[in-house]
């Protein structure tokens, strides 16, 4: 009997130092203190002169490319502007269709699309219709000028964040 009750207490004290053993394991450790942030590049780094101007290039070629793409009517006329923005690192291609005789302007539609000049995705447009009439879509906006305005940042190398 003596040697049973011997083995009960080796076997508890046995346990009761596993569990302090396995509790020091899983208990989580100090918090590493933080990384030092003046080792670190930074997320985002602005492009040089001679860098922006290649860029710049880049983005005027994709905004060219995007206009000989788009086919419209006899009627109409198109343009564009296209710009590299250093603020988001993307190259926006404004895209202008109207009417092509000035003197029939408000005869027919006219819009502006913004796209990326990399995917040629469109990211906002925005119309004024012969009637008059305003329509848009883009920036998570919920009307026309709003999305005239971001647009505008967009092309004035401010942030843009289409939706």
């Amino acid at each position: 009997m003596a040697a049973r009750s011997f083995g009960f207490l080796l076997l508890g004290i046995v346990l009761g130092v596993s569990a302090v053993e396995l509790i020091h394991r899983v208990r989580p450790l100090a918090p590493a203190p933080p990384a030092s942030v003046e080792n670190e590049p930074p997320a985002f780094q602005p492009a040089s002169a001679e860098q922006a101007y290649r860029l710049q290039d880049d983005c005027v070629k994709r905004g060219e490319s995007i206009l000989d793409e788009n086919l419209i009517g006899s009627a109409l006329g198109q343009d564009q502007v296209s710009k590299y923005n250093a603020t988001t690192n993307r190259c926006y291609v404004l895209l202008s269709v109207h009417a092509a005789d000035l003197r029939e302007w408000e005869k027919y539609d006219n819009s502006s699309y913004l796209k990326d000049g990399q995917t040629k995705e469109l990211l906002a447009w925005y119309t004024i219709k012969a009637n008059q009439q305003k329509s848009f879509s883009g920036f998570g906006c919920n009307d026309y000028d709003c999305v005239a305005a971001k647009v505008a940042d967009c092309m004035k190398g401010k942030q843009c964040t289409p939706e």
